[in-house]
């Protein structure tokens, strides 16, 4: 019996301590869906009046791997759907990229998923290189528009579709597994950018919380600040803000792919932005901000 108990103890205590590699193992010409929901609820008072925003993106995505040369995995980001819509006091507004194309901004939306994005990868999820060209050609073809609203619609979207955003939005999902093998419970450090008002730089941490048969379940936590004396620009207006709030995240990954199969993120800000005064903004508007923002992968 003691015996008995002993091996049992060995046993778990194996189990326990079992190491695990954790990495992307995709096959060229395989395709790997990754739709996405991200809701984002947005509380404002603007010189002293409330104003709430929610704004909801969905994408149906698939990664197409082209090609895979000495571990470097070479994928298309074919984006089949998406669309915008924004809850405002005044209204609900709604952009999809299969809407009638009365709509200008539908047309933009087609437009900005005719072509693939194309990148490279490492099995650690880095991207190494990102190509959104193609996506950027046309964005106004066969949109009716006002010259003047029509250039400055296409310069803003370029500005927010630039790959250096691009490629931190992408790897903020994707570069999230571990660089050595982890048991559970085991705990690892990723640097991030998150683009909202403006870039936040910030660590975080990611645990694996449980292994089963089929998946890897792993959690992640961070706290986003922005740097002391941060402003930005926005619609041609210097401003100041100060943000801050914890981000948090549960994500399944597939043990024999690597893939992201579910996950759950949500990241809050809180804080003010003060426009200053210019010839655009006679007087300064201080604005106070705090936003939830979920994103659900399926």
């Amino acid at each position: 019996m003691k015996k008995s108990l002993f091996f049992i103890a060995i046993l778990f205590s194996i189990i326990a301590t079992a190491q695990y590699e954790i990495v992307y193992n995709l096959e060229k010409g395989k395709s790997y869906p990754q739709n996405q929901v991200v809701t984002s609820e947005q509380q404002q008072v603007i010189n002293g009046m409330p104003q709430e925003i929610t704004t909801i993106i969905t994408t149906e995505t698939d990664y197409l791997v082209t090609d895979v040369k000495d571990g470097i995995y070479y994928i298309d980001i074919i984006i089949k759907k998406m669309s915008n819509e924004t809850k405002t006091p005044m209204g609900t507004e709604t952009i999809t990229s299969d809407g009638p194309e009365s709509n200008a901004m539908n047309t933009i939306f087609k437009n900005m998923i005719k072509e693939p994005i194309k990148i490279t990868m490492n099995k650690h999820g880095e991207i190494l290189s990102f190509d959104n060209s193609a996506q950027l050609e046309g964005l106004t073809n066969g949109v009716e528009m006002p010259q003047m609203q029509l250039l400055q619609v296409e310069a803003a979207l370029k500005k927010e579709m630039s790959a250096e955003k691009q490629t931190a939005n992408y790897q903020q999902l994707s570069a999230i597994l571990p660089k050595e093998k982890v048991a559970v419970g085991d705990s690892w450090f990723q640097s991030i950018t998150v683009n909202s008002i403006a870039a936040f730089e910030a660590t975080s941490n990611f645990e694996l919380e449980s292994v089963n048969d089929n998946s890897y379940i792993i959690s992640s936590t961070a706290i986003v600040k922005s740097p002391d004396n941060a402003s930005t620009n926005l619609n041609g207006m210097k401003a100041n803000y100060s943000l801050s709030g914890p981000s948090s995240g549960t994500y399944t990954i597939d043990k024999e792919t690597g893939w992201i199969t579910s996950a759950s993120i949500r990241q809050e800000l809180d804080g003010d932005i003060v426009i200053e005064k210019s010839d655009m903004m006679p007087q300064e508007m201080k604005m106070t901000m705090k936003t939830q923002t979920t994103t659900v992968i399926e």
